[in-house]
């Protein structure tokens, strides 16, 4: 119960600083290639962290004997459940894509200003929303027998996806030590840094959990609770602190407003692509 109340705490406050990330790039702010991508992971966190608080404030209303229709439960329970899973496949997808565009733009910045698409952000984003919505239909929807083949299948993806995205954020961090000081965009490689540190400490364990989960059968229904609950716990960390981060690197340092933190930190970026 305790963990289920730090999950729902902890998704308030993700809420909360990715709806202004949202509210920044709607209203105050121009899009650009790369922060179209930062753009939408902010909405699936938002969406991913919404489904966390319905699932959880919903489990603590059972645990505290509130009792609601039967229907209403089924329906709750699986619109949360959906809602996690294809949020969580979503963020994953526009992180990888992020972090790719990041690399092309310092690996062949001729190519990236000149002969780039101009709508392949959008293109690029609407696949991987549907891609998002097919993994989940697949993971939840498929027959028992070829389920755990799907399973599998994704988990491929999910550490092909990994390892693209850490080795194209470790060619990026060696392309912009080899610039001069000067030159250097210091919270553009901050924000890698700590991108790649949050990642791995929470959506890798989170993943690697879920597969523990879904194949290991767990001795008693109490373990397999705090299992789901850790695993969200994880997730709601990464989705949660994401907007946090792109805040606390435009501060650094200066006394001033989170817009103002935010339109720093991605005007650097901007000037990098």
């Amino acid at each position: 119960m305790a963990l289920s109340v730090i999950i729902v705490l902890i998704c308030l406050l993700g809420l909360l600083g990715n709806a202004i990330v949202i509210f920044y790039f709607c209203f105050r702010s121009k899009l650009n290639q790369s922060t179209v991508y930062i753009l939408n992971l902010a909405v699936a966190d938002f969406l991913f962290l919404i489904g966390c608080c319905i699932f959880f404030v919903y489990f603590l209303c059972l645990v505290n004997g509130v009792k609601t229709p039967k229907e209403s439960d089924k329906a709750i329970a699986i619109f949360g459940e959906l809602l996690i899973s294809f949020t969580f496949n979503a963020s994953l997808f526009f992180l990888a894509t992020l972090s790719c565009e990041r690399c092309l733009s310092v690996c062949f910045p001729l190519w990236y200003k000149c002969r780039r698409p101009t709508h392949l952000s959008a293109i690029l984003s609407t696949v991987m929303w549907a891609l998002s919505l097919l993994i989940m239909i697949m993971e939840r929807f498929y027959n028992r027998e070829g389920r755990p083949t799907v399973y599998i299948v994704t988990s491929a993806v999910f550490l092909l996806l990994t390892l693209l995205m850490i080795g194209s954020s470790v060619v990026l961090l060696i392309q912009i030590q080899k610039t001069s000081v000067e030159c250097r965009p210091l919270k553009l490689y901050i924000v890698i840094i700590t991108a790649i540190i949050n990642y791995l400490i929470s959506l890798v364990p989170s993943r690697v959990l879920r597969m523990v989960y879904f194949f290991v059968i767990f001795p008693t229904p109490y373990a397999n609770i705090i299992a789901n609950s850790v695993i969200n716990l994880c997730s709601a960390f990464n989705s949660a602190a994401n907007p946090y981060i792109y805040i606390i690197v435009g501060r650094w340092k200066k006394k001033i407003s989170t817009t103002e933190a935010l339109k720093l930190t991605f005007r650097e970026n901007s000037n990098q692509t």
